[in-house]
């Protein structure tokens, strides 16, 4: 017995074959196309750079609408750092900053140096010698910067051309001790601003000494910061 066919049957099925294919190629169209743009801005990402500032205050902003509780990437070294300086009784003659890519310590006035002089004093070496564990044991790899600053008087000695010798042969002085203590050459700069770079104004509006900013513009920074250009972690 022969099998009866329909016509419009067999059209409709045909059509609704074609119709099962056409979608099919238009998801896998939609999808490849898709994955191209993602890969695109993959890419982008991969060669931009992040403002950590910014994407700590966006991560802040975050936490805070969630109700958590936000702690700095770096505030539990700036802690540890601290309560080693305490140790030493310097009061605001040592200043720990916590920043969103690591940490920041200046010493101010004559905790390194006396005045005109570029030989780090015994106590200096204690105080370093403190912070080298903390640094050590911390599981950043960082970069290190030593800045050394001064006020603005003239050197008056022929040891020193000017202030921005001192300040750099200071800086010098100090990454001498990291080297010494293990800490990677490649990762450690210095740097000698002179007075070109004061916190406070070093004199009054007639250019009268004031003694206790030049204090504060004496000083040597430690930097320790992860890369800016890393990407993020």
């Amino acid at each position: 017995m022969s099998q009866s066919h329909d016509p419009l049957s067999a059209l409709g099925g045909r059509h609704a074959e074609h119709s099962e294919e056409g979608e099919g190629n238009w998801l896998v169209s939609y999808a490849d196309m898709m994955t191209l743009l993602v890969g695109f801005f993959v890419i982008l990402f991969s060669f931009s750079t992040v403002d950590q500032e910014k994407f700590e205050a966006a991560k802040i902003s975050v936490v805070k609408e969630f109700g958590g509780l936000y702690e700095k990437p770096y505030e539990e070294l700036g802690k540890r750092l601290e309560a080693e300086m305490n140790k030493y009784g310097l009061g605001n003659d040592v200043r720990i900053k916590v920043l969103p890519d690591g940490v920041e310590i200046s010493f101010m006035g004559a905790v390194f140096f006396l005045s005109g002089s570029a030989d780090l004093k015994p106590e200096a070496g204690s105080i370093l010698n403190s912070i080298f564990p903390v640094i050590k044991n911390e599981k950043s790899d960082f970069d290190i910067t030593i800045e050394g600053h001064t006020d603005d008087n003239p050197i008056l000695t022929g040891a020193f051309r000017d202030n921005f010798e001192l300040s750099s042969i200071r800086a010098c002085r100090v990454l001498d001790r990291f080297l010494k203590e293990g800490f990677k050459k490649d990762k450690m700069t210095a740097v000698g601003y002179g007075d070109a770079r004061p916190i406070v104004r070093n004199r009054d509006e007639q250019g009268v000494p004031m003694p206790a900013n030049q204090s504060q513009n004496r000083r040597v920074v430690i930097k320790l910061k992860q890369k800016s250009d890393s990407p993020v972690r």
